[in-house]
């Protein structure tokens, strides 16, 4: 046999209990569990986005038992209906109250799928340093799909909505672990910047990316919608501005039969 076909060097899928991991598909919004980053500044409607998000059904309303706000802000009156339908409010974030949630989340004994909601609670404390160290919210981030309720062993309990003024207040690992991005009212050309540059991959390269943002943004209330996990963006959450699918590459597809050795490989790495 010639080298190429006697060595089977091809990837096979892993195996997955699809039940453990309770993913709720939920296009074109973010599939549970999710992280989303709401991005604006005051009376850019981060609030009333709020709203909508936690409590309509039409959106995350009803798939969550649990919900849980820390906000510092929370008298304002576009909070009203949150403080109400929300089974937790707390008015200060601290990592002794982020440490009681997950273990109330890993904890619970009725099988409960939590909502996190940090309003405007992340300030310039929350940062990377040069060591490495990071703060406790940076850390939970980067395994919030993970956290697992241990009576029922199933993962993806918990998801998360972080809305803040600045971008600069994300970390490095929050922003790379973002599922979605909202960018909600006017931000300044600096700001805009650093976020085309952080999502260039959005349009192929920071120029283009501020063209697409452009037409997110016609109406006054209008606001892009950056789907990292489907790669889109989006105007508001219906019009499609930008797809993953516009970029892809007008390549001959090649294809050609794999050598039986290689099939039966297969059958059993997805036995296995």
């Amino acid at each position: 046999m010639k080298e190429n076909e006697s060595q089977d060097l091809r990837v096979y899928p892993v195996k997955i209990d699809e039940s453990k991991l309770n993913v709720v598909k939920k296009y074109p919004l973010l599939p549970i569990p999710f992280f989303m980053v709401l991005l604006g500044r005051v009376k850019a409607g981060k609030s009333t986005l709020l709203n909508s998000l936690c409590l309509s059904p039409r959106f995350y309303g009803d798939d969550f038992q649990v919900k849980i706000l820390i906000s510092p802000t929370l008298e304002d009156p576009a909070m009203i209906h949150i403080k109400e339908h929300f089974d937790f409010v707390f008015d200060e974030y601290s990592e002794t109250l982020l440490d009681e949630i997950i273990d109330m989340v890993e904890n619970d004994q009725n099988d409960n799928r939590y909502l996190l909601v940090l309003d405007d609670a992340i300030t310039s404390n929350f940062v990377q340093t040069k060591s490495g160290k990071i703060d406790a919210f940076s850390s939970l981030i980067t395994r919030y799909r993970h956290t697992t309720n241990h009576k029922t062993g199933k993962e993806g309990m918990l998801s998360i909505i972080l809305t803040l003024q600045y971008f600069k207040y994300l970390t490095p690992i929050t922003r790379t672990m973002a599922m979605g991005l909202v960018i909600c009212g006017e931000l300044s050309d600096a700001e805009l910047k650093k976020i085309s540059e952080a999502y260039d991959f959005f349009g192929g390269n920071s120029k283009k990316f501020m063209e697409l943002y452009r037409q997110c943004r016609i109406e006054p209330y209008d606001f892009c919608f950056l789907n990292v996990d489907s790669m889109e963006m989006r105007r508001n959450f219906d019009a499609v501005v930008w797809s993953k699918d516009d970029a892809k590459p007008q390549l001959e597809t090649i294809t050609e039969e794999r050598p039986e050795s290689q099939k039966e490989n297969e059958k059993k790495d997805l036995k296995e």
